[in-house]
């Protein structure tokens, strides 16, 4: 079922129904809660891990961030399969939301290949000793 736009004061219709709307709420509070996230680890977590040279202090953040972007994938993969169910015109430049949808797709890629990085090979690999490394990197 598609979502459509309805004029204000219109009798609800079907597609009042339809699951869109919450998913664009929770799809952007996941949001906002992986990029505050990734703000707090930044500005906060990271500079007091450098302080006191604890690797601890990263690796308890991660699972916070990785719900968040969990979340942001299933809702937005879900928003996108509703908006362009069948995928066809998927990155045409005649079809805004194909090509919204597809650079979308490219770009959460992208993020999921960061992260599983990020989980998979340097989450596991720091240490308090090469913490500091981390730190000239995102410093």
């Amino acid at each position: 079922m598609a979502y459509t736009h309805r004029q204000v004061g219109s009798t609800p219709s079907v597609d009042a129904m339809s699951p869109f709307p919450c998913l664009v709420i929770v799809h952007a509070l996941a949001a906002t809660v992986w990029t505050g996230g990734h703000l707090v680890l930044d500005l906060g977590v990271l500079p007091q891990a450098l302080r006191e040279r604890s690797a601890d202090r990263i690796r308890d953040f991660e699972p916070l961030g990785l719900t968040a972007l969990g979340l942001q994938v299933i809702t937005g993969l879900w928003m996108g399969l509703i908006l362009l169910p069948d995928l066809h015109g998927l990155f045409d430049p005649a079809n805004p939301i194909g090509l919204l949808v597809g650079t979308k797709l490219l770009l959460l890629t992208a993020t999921a290949a960061l992260a599983v990085h990020a989980r998979l090979r340097l989450i596991p690999n720091l240490t308090d000793a090469n913490l500091i490394r981390l730190g000239g990197v995102l410093g």
